[in-house]
């Protein structure tokens, strides 16, 4: 059996330097075409006006000739032939009666028989010329030019002349055009592509320079940047973005490896402890109380540990956006009401102050257990960061249509390269870690701020104390309803 071979197509150039070589080459193709049928139009035009008018003075010199000439016999001939060329007469001229019919004063000898049109005669009645192109096929095979011209004489018809003339000249002329046209128009498409495929390998040059340096990136290092020359020009632009995308992905990558090993540094500590303490206790047999004391110690790090674990997985689902959480209308000011023992509780071993305040209501659309995180973690950094005999104040107000809430402290303050960070999760300023804790409090305090669609930020001076602010805002519904309420108890 034979094998059927099916014909192969060309394929379509997958690089862009062949694309736009093609793309230039097809367009300056149709430029072309478009130029040389211009140009052919033209040219046609123009020599066909110009036989026209060379018919037209011609047909003028023989209406004034037969003025002049006899009226009969062969005499207008001679004279007609003296004028232009010999056999002039015989080739490409013919006199009719008004009626057009060949004029009997002059002698035929041979003369060509030009038709003449019913609308050359209709024309006539008006004083009207008549252009015509006629085949004559016992002459030339290239057609003829007619000009049919009525002759008056005291305003009526005295009779009409017919000049013909070969258009062979011209369509030898439209002849030579397109062949050079035709032989010069591959030369040219051939040098344009040469030429574009030239300008583009040196436009994309530093396209291809871009490709080898960005294959030379890798995730383990990307520090290196692309080259920018100019900055003004679409590839500099590009090279600039691809570098500001190259520096958040290094500075992605560097927070997940930190974020990485301060998560594993926070697991081990509670996992170290776990393990020892366990080891302690089967070393030697313990007393029952003894026994009690260390499982009582396992419990508190094994809560630690997933307050951890629960911590991270709240961040990591608030990064997701995969947290749904149920909105109501909270009151804000017994959120904090709710936290003041705690927080109490927090500020009397270490002898520190705690000022709380709050009007009576502060409505906003929020959940309360993760608000009443948001408030018991603030006001645990700050007493935690407070030196004994300091002063820690919380205080909630109302600001146009949000809630504001200021915890400050007079602890030792944040430094001015710290401030952004202080909110980036396992971050504390405090490098030696002496303080203790997670490093976790102030980033679930951001997701939760975000996730409430308010704000958070920072005034701190080193020396002088901190001040975090969260501006939530307000449930005006709620606010509204409240305040329609207090009016009607006062009433």
């Amino acid at each position: 059996m034979g094998i059927l071979l099916l014909p192969r197509f060309p394929v379509w150039p997958r690089t862009l330097r062949a694309r736009l070589t093609v793309w230039y080459t097809a367009l300056l193709s149709g430029m072309l075409t478009v130029l040389g049928l211009a140009a052919l139009v033209l040219l046609e035009r123009g020599l066909h006006e110009n036989i026209d008018a060379s018919l037209d003075s011609v047909a003028r010199a023989i209406a004034e000739t037969t003025r002049a000439a006899p009226r009969f016999g062969p005499g207008l001939d001679e004279v007609l032939e003296s004028f232009f060329f010999p056999g002039f007469s015989r080739r490409s001229f013919r006199m009719l009666d008004p009626f057009g019919r060949p004029d009997p004063r002059i002698t035929p000898r041979g003369r060509l028989q030009f038709p003449i049109s019913p609308q050359a005669l209709e024309n006539a009645k008006h004083g009207r010329s008549t252009y015509t192109t006629i085949g004559l096929p016992d002459v030339s095979s290239a057609p003829v030019r007619l000009l049919t011209v009525p002759v008056f004489e005291r305003g009526r018809l005295r009779n009409f002349i017919q000049v013909a003339m070969s258009l062979e000249s011209a369509e030898a002329a439209r002849s030579r055009f397109l062949l050079v046209l035709l032989g010069l128009a591959p030369l040219a498409l051939g040098g344009a592509a040469l030429g574009g495929w030239f300008l583009a390998r040196r436009a994309l040059a530093p396209v291809d320079a871009m490709v080898e340096a960005a294959r030379r990136i890798e995730a383990e290092d990307l520090s290196r940047r692309l080259e920018t020359r100019d900055t003004s020009d679409e590839l500099g632009r590009l090279a600039t973005v691809l570098n500001d995308m190259l520096a958040r992905l290094e500075r992605s990558f560097s927070t997940v490896r930190h974020f990485s090993a301060d998560a594993a540094h926070e697991l081990r500590t509670p996992l170290t402890i776990l393990k020892g303490e366990m080891e302690v206790a089967l070393r030697a047999s313990q007393t029952e109380d003894e026994y009690r004391q260390v499982l009582r110690s396992c419990l508190e790090e094994v809560d630690r540990l997933s307050g951890l674990v629960n911590d991270l997985l709240f961040l990591a689902r608030s990064d997701s956006g995969s947290l749904d959480l149920a909105l109501t209308s909270v009151n804000l000011a017994d959120i904090i009401e709710d936290a003041r023992p705690a927080l109490l509780a927090l500020a009397e071993p270490k002898a520190v102050s705690c000022r709380i305040s709050s009007p009576a209501e502060v409505w906003v659309r929020g959940n309360s257990a993760m608000l009443f995180r948001l408030i018991f973690n603030l006001g645990e950094n700050a007493i935690k960061y407070t030196p004994a005999g300091g002063q820690v104040a919380l205080r909630l107000t109302r600001q146009a249509n949000e809630a504001r809430l200021e915890v400050a402290d007079t602890g030792p303050g944040i430094a001015a390269e710290d401030r952004e960070q202080v909110f980036e999760r396992f971050y504390q300023a405090d490098s030696a870690r002496t303080r203790g804790g997670t490093g976790l409090g102030l980033a679930l305090v951001r997701s939760i701020v975000v996730l409430h669609n308010g704000r958070i930020w920072l005034d701190s001076e080193v020396g002088q104390g901190s001040c975090f602010v969260v501006g939530l805002p307000l449930d005006s519904e709620a606010q509204a309803h409240t305040g329609a309420k207090s009016q009607r108890e006062n009433v």
